[in-house]
């Protein structure tokens, strides 16, 4: 198969994957929502920083270091895989003792046995963290999504099943990690790699020099992502954060569609031509403008029609979290360029110049936090907006170099697409205004479809370069 149709099959199969397991995940949070209350969520989001930097820490960033290998063989699989499962035990070893400490921080007995318990999650991942890698490093994503599905699917009934008889936060907890193990039992089972117990400290080192930047910026990313959940957990109330944690899950589901394609396909894609600095750069073009091309329109829709939304899916119980997800959208608009870039740095082995970007990044959050704290959780939220942007004027400036696609070529790129989305939320916005006494439903579905039949008008009218490509494609498949 040619690179090119590798690459569109990839896409296809991630996309699909993606969707269907992330909307299963979607159904059921809000399914939860509606048992559950603010509360138990709030729980949740208290100890996502610590799950998430000891999910970094367990793998190490010697998975992508095996993607990104071209001359990876059996040695270098079971030698990451020993390293793996072998972080994973000690990590979990600490989270377990130090759960008590995560209690009192937050001033929540029940998360000593929360923590101990979601905890477990390290060990089951690292299990098969590298038959993932070796399925992702042969772009071989029909295959994640027939074990992906069903994982989810399982892990679902069990989380709704726990809801409904009244386990409160555990239901979350449950269906969690059975979808980890389910998934992790079908990676393991179905995968023509076994480990062999073969450990070698060269093959190690090699790729522990290359993934223990990618760890540190990890790491940072870990706990700059969570930082709000922290202190909105510590200074203000665990119904907030609820009410938080709810928002950011469902503004990620969009969000997450489109940059998990990105990073899963545009690596390995990436990886395969690096030499060929033209078509590299050519390609990057492409797909960051059909990126914003699709993501600008998404977010800012979904920000002018918060309000039907939460009520529609969650309840007027949870409207207070309408705002949350407004501000989110603007704010993760722009996650999925992010992943594009970062990806750029890990093709070409520069996990340094990663590291150091990261840290130049999170000392803008920093700065960003410590002057709108005291302001409020309005303005903390606002602040993401801004230092998102900030943050990608960081990673174009450095990634603009290695393909030849300078920041501001990148910005007046994208600067259409955002006028062009822009007028279509507005357009959305206006509708819902006038059709103020309509059901939601029906609100939600004209001005969806107003702000769509706007979009589209625009980008044909002005000829919006990533449009012309999207349809051309979209003609040339069809005709096919």
């Amino acid at each position: 198969m040619s690179l090119k149709k590798q690459t569109f099959s990839a896409l296809i199969w991630t996309f699909l994957d993606t969707v269907f397991t992330k909307g299963i995940t979607l159904l059921a949070s809000i399914l939860l929502a509606r048992t559950l209350g603010p509360d138990d969520f709030g729980i949740i989001g208290m100890i996502t920083i610590f799950i998430a930097v000891g999910t970094t820490l367990a793998d190490s960033g010697l998975a992508s270091s095996l993607i990104r290998s071209l001359e990876a063989d059996d040695k270098d699989y079971s030698t990451v895989f020993i390293t793996n499962v072998g972080i994973s035990l000690v990590i979990y070893l600490i989270l377990f003792s130090t759960a008590p400490f995560i209690a009192g921080f937050y001033n929540q007995e029940v998360l000593t046995d929360v923590v101990r318990v979601y905890g477990l999650s390290f060990v089951i991942s690292a299990l098969s963290a590298v038959q993932l890698a070796i399925h992702t490093r042969n772009m071989q994503f029909k295959k994640l999504m027939r074990y992906n599905l069903p994982a989810n699917l399982i892990g679902v009934v069990i989380g709704i099943a726990m809801a409904y008889s009244d386990f409160g936060v555990w239901s979350i907890v449950g269906m969690y990690l059975t979808t980890q193990s389910v998934n992790s039992a079908l990676l393991w089972f179905f995968s023509d790699w076994k480990p062999s117990w073969y450990f070698s400290a060269e093959k190690l080192k090699k790729h522990f020099n290359f993934g223990n930047k990618l760890m540190l910026s990890g790491i940072l990313n870990a706990v700059f992502d969570n930082i709000y959940s922290v202190l909105i957990g510590k200074y203000f109330s665990v119904r907030q954060l609820g009410f938080y944690d709810r928002a950011k899950v469902f503004n990620n589901y969009p969000v997450t569609i489109l940059t998990t394609i990105i990073s899963k396909v545009t690596y390995p894609l990436l990886s395969n031509i690096q030499e060929e600095k033209e078509r590299i750069s050519r390609t990057y073009k492409q797909i960051l403008q059909f990126t914003f091309f699709v993501t600008a329109p998404l977010m800012i829709g979904l920000a002018a029609a918060a309000e039907p939304l939460v009520e529609l899916l969650l309840g007027k119980e949870w409207l207070t979290s309408a705002f949350f997800f407004k501000v989110l959208c603007f704010s993760s608009m722009l996650y999925p360029i992010h992943a594009f870039n970062i990806n750029v740095l890990k093709v070409y082995g520069r996990s340094d110049l990663f590291l150091k970007l990261e840290i130049l990044k999170k000392i803008i959050i920093l700065i960003g936090v410590l002057i709108s704290f005291s302001f409020g959780i309005y303005a903390l939220l606002w602040t993401s907006v801004v230092t998102s942007f900030l943050s990608l004027l960081v990673n174009t400036y450095y990634s603009s170099d290695m393909i030849h696609y300078k920041t501001l070529q990148q910005l007046k790129d994208m600067l259409p697409t955002f006028v062009y989305a822009l007028l279509s939320g507005t357009a959305v916005a206006v509708m819902l205004y006038l059709l103020c006494d309509f059901s939601v439903i029906l609100k939600l579905f004209l001005s969806g479809i107003t702000g769509i039949i706007v979009y589209f008008v625009l980008n044909k009218l002005f000829a919006n370069p990533p449009y012309i490509y999207t349809e051309q494609l979209l003609k040339n498949r069809f005709l096919r």
